[in-house]
């Protein structure tokens, strides 16, 4: 009976070598019946916490059409063409306008017809406030003071508008006019060369550099 009773023990002793008491030695396990099949779906794999977010390649801006115009103005080779670049810039430079601001800038328009340049120069203020970016509304308040005498205001926003907008032919245009009238011939003749490096073919630009040069000459024409 002892020796059954330390074989029995012998047989029920789990097998620490799997380090688990469910293996055992020199015994038959009873037969249970199959678990059911396991039917719980994986979990979706996860990139790693580390992995670095992906980033869109940088977008290339597009080129501003008003640059693209003017440099082909520089480089007109006919008058037609340089013509019809002249009304393509002036349309761009009119882009982006707000409502309000086309509203001042007809009556600036009309009342400068009427002479009335109190008036204009209000509409252009207000324009200005509105819009301070837009360079061709202080190169028209510009236009607005030398039609009423005042050729310093009008200095001084020709000035801001070549800073805004240095490929604007009109503004170097008006500019040599006022100055010329200033007796300031070699500065108009500076603005008069500077016209024919943004619109080569403007009309009437090369003439009137060689008629600045020879006054500035003292040569009669």
């Amino acid at each position: 009976m002892m020796r059954y009773t330390a074989r029995l023990r012998a047989v029920v002793r789990p097998c620490l070598l799997f380090s688990s008491a469910a293996f055992v030695v020199l015994a038959p396990l009873p037969a249970f019946p199959a678990p059911p099949p396991h039917t719980t779906s994986l979990p979706t794999p996860q990139p790693p916490a580390d992995t670095p977010p992906q980033v869109a390649p940088p977008t290339k801006s597009k080129p501003d059409p008003l640059i693209e115009a003017s440099k082909a103005l520089r480089t007109a080779t006919k008058p037609a063409e340089a013509r019809a670049l002249e009304r393509q810039v002036e349309t761009l430079r009119q882009r982006g306008l707000t409502a309000s601001t086309r509203l001042l800038l007809e009556n600036a328009d009309s009342s400068l017809k009427d002479h009335d340049y109190r008036k204009a120069e209000g509409a252009l203020d207000n324009a200005l406030v509105l819009q301070p970016d837009k360079a061709f509304i202080r190169r028209g308040r510009a236009r607005v003071r030398y039609a009423a005498g005042d050729f310093e205001g009008a200095i001084s926003d020709l000035g801001v508008a070549l800073h805004l907008d240095p490929d604007d032919p009109l503004s170097w245009q008006l500019l040599s006019q006022i100055e010329e009238e200033r007796h300031n011939i070699r500065v108009a003749l500076q603005a008069a060369q500077q016209v024919l490096v943004v619109d080569p073919l403007a009309s009437g630009a090369a003439k009137r550099v060689k008629t600045l040069q020879a006054s500035l000459d003292g040569r009669a024409i």
